[in-house]
């Protein structure tokens, strides 16, 4: 397994950001999904070492967490400041050396930035910057990089193309991406949903592929999911079947996610 969390747990305060959380992911591409609130935030902190948990265990890769080399780990936070005076590919070619691996100019193509190689990181727009920052997480092929909502402050082109590269990163360097967005992440290995504190949801290796399926709906609002049986019922009993639509984990996910909200 790439990272196991085991009864992980963080208050601050009486309020609990984390609530004895378990879960595992595979390696490859792995999505830790949840709203605002839900202990995200919390959970990439005590990742990157910047905050303890009040209990719990966390393995990366079979190690604890707190041994693996910190040259194997890359991050790459949402709020993250950097010298206005670096530039784009001097400081990747700097990270890439302190780990002993150089793929910088497959990085500087892949994340759009060999146009921009030699600008320094103020003069760089926002969505740019974002993407720099990924990069960096990258430089000298670490063997895992956990990302912090890497697809904030882009336009939908560069979130595609930023989920295009994961694609073709992932056969080298494990990737997590913690987020409140899905952005058209493809063929992911591992999914983990959030919800304050908790997980109630964890889907690895070939059980994320069980979050696809169908909806039939009929007229009258009658609506069958995965049960090809029960459509062709309703079909001989004379409903009239107005479309089938594939239903995608983004759906399984938010509608775990709004039951879990009507419990509570």
């Amino acid at each position: 397994m790439l990272l196991e969390c085991s009864n992980l747990s963080k208050a601050y305060g009486n309020i609990k950001a984390l609530k004895r959380v378990t879960f595992s992911l595979s390696e490859g591409l792995s999505l830790i999904l949840g709203p605002n609130g839900s202990g995200k935030t919390t959970l990439i902190k005590i990742l990157a070492g910047l905050i303890k948990p009040d209990e719990g265990e966390i393995k990366v890769l079979g190690k604890n967490y707190l041994s693996v080399p910190k040259r194997d780990i890359g991050f790459a936070f949402e709020r993250t400041v950097s010298p206005p005076r670096i530039k784009v590919e001097s400081y990747l070619r700097a990270v890439a050396d302190h780990r002993g691996v150089d793929n910088v100019d497959e990085l500087l193509d892949l994340f759009g930035l060999r146009e921009y190689k030699s600008k320094r990181f103020k003069e760089l727009s926002q969505g740019y910057k974002r993407r720099f920052l990924v990069a960096a997480a990258f430089a000298g092929r670490p063997k895992v990089v956990f990302l912090d909502e890497p697809f904030s402050n882009l336009d939908i082109l560069s979130k595609v193309e930023l989920a295009r590269a994961f694609q073709e990163i992932k056969r080298d360097i494990n990737i997590v991406i913690v987020s409140h967005i899905i952005s058209g992440l493809k063929d992911l290995d591992s999914v983990v949903l959030l919800h304050n504190g908790e997980v109630v949801l964890n889907k690895i290796g070939g059980e994320v592929n069980t979050l696809k399926g169908f909806r039939a709906i009929f007229d009258g609002g009658t609506i069958v999911e995965n049960d090809v049986e029960k459509v062709m019922e309703l079909i001989r009993a004379g409903k009239n079947l107005i479309n089938i639509e594939p239903i995608t984990p983004e759906d399984i996910i938010y509608e775990t996610l709004k039951k879990t909200n009507e419990k509570k």
